[in-house]
């Protein structure tokens, strides 16, 4: 699958390339190897039993959250977003009533890691991390959707949107910018 083709309604489909995924995959199964290698040799029922077992649900969940965003569109058009595939959700944006944007860092000096957009409204919630194909276009387009409801964003949510460049937004009405 392209990482971006045309969806209905006029919208875009975008993926998360398989490229960005790999880094999970392979962190899964050697966290499940290392998990249940030993176990063979470990006695049934003792603490090193539980543990390698917790481990392994763990890698496991792991592996199987990889292979949902795998199997995932995100679809973007006018009237809203949804996820297709193994589990779908749908927002309109004029249900919008949370946008969360957060940095994750993987380094001390905070110049590597990825972004996770957090959306919720009309009891449904979606997340979406920055591995995903154009990104910032679905932040861009969630964060007009949060200036249009007059939501109120936080502090670190603000900053990480300027960061990505798609704030402040530009209302048509008024031609005013949403702060």
């Amino acid at each position: 699958m392209t990482a971006e083709t045309a969806a209905p309604g006029g919208g875009v489909a975008l993926a998360y390339p398989v490229r960005s995924l790999w880094p999970d995959y392979t962190r899964a199964g050697i966290g499940l190897a290392i998990a249940l290698l030993p176990m063979p040799w470990v006695p049934p029922g003792s603490f090193g039993n539980w543990l390698l077992g917790l481990l392994a649900l763990l890698f496991g969940g792991f592996a199987a959250m990889t292979w949902v965003k795998h199997r995932s569109t995100v679809q973007m058009n006018p009237a809203g977003i949804r996820i297709l595939g193994p589990v779908g959700r749908k927002i309109s944006w004029d249900a919008l009533d949370r946008l969360a944007l957060r940095f994750y860092s993987t380094r001390k000096e905070r110049g590597h890691g990825w972004m996770q957009l957090k959306l919720s409204g009309g009891g449904a919630s979606i997340t979406i991390d920055s591995n995903l194909d154009r990104f910032s276009l679905v932040a861009a387009r969630a964060a007009r959707a949060a200036a249009e409801n007059a939501l109120s964003l936080d502090p670190t949510t603000l900053a990480n949107l300027e960061a990505l460049g798609v704030w402040p937004v530009e209302l048509e009405a008024g031609g005013e910018h949403a702060h």
